[in-house]
């Protein structure tokens, strides 16, 4: 995963695979839009083609991070964990008779 910093405003369209969008403006939270100084993860493949490799080779964002597997996996882990109930587990009683 890849962290970018937004540098050309631009609208979302098809893409949805954003994680962890960060407003640089608050007031500014426009659906489907993307506003100079807020910051997202996406793919490698993704930070690429905003930052120029697309149609008009322009440069949407710029990378400010590498965010290795490690930590992804990690968090992944973490929301899971946070996600499922945590299930108590009793020992029945042995009976005496």
């Amino acid at each position: 995963m890849i962290k970018v910093k937004v540098t050309n405003q631009f609208t979302l369209g098809a893409f949805k695979e954003l994680k962890n969008v960060v407003r640089a403006n608050p007031q500014k939270d426009k659906e489907n839009y993307l506003f100079v100084g807020d910051t997202f993860e996406c793919t490698d493949k993704m930070a690429k083609y905003l930052g120029g490799e697309n149609q008009q080779n322009k440069s949407f964002v710029e990378i400010i991070e590498i965010i290795p597997e490690k930590e992804i996996q990690d968090a992944i882990q973490k929301a899971v964990d946070e996600a499922t109930p945590k299930i108590k587990r009793t020992r029945k009683k042995k009976i005496e008779q």
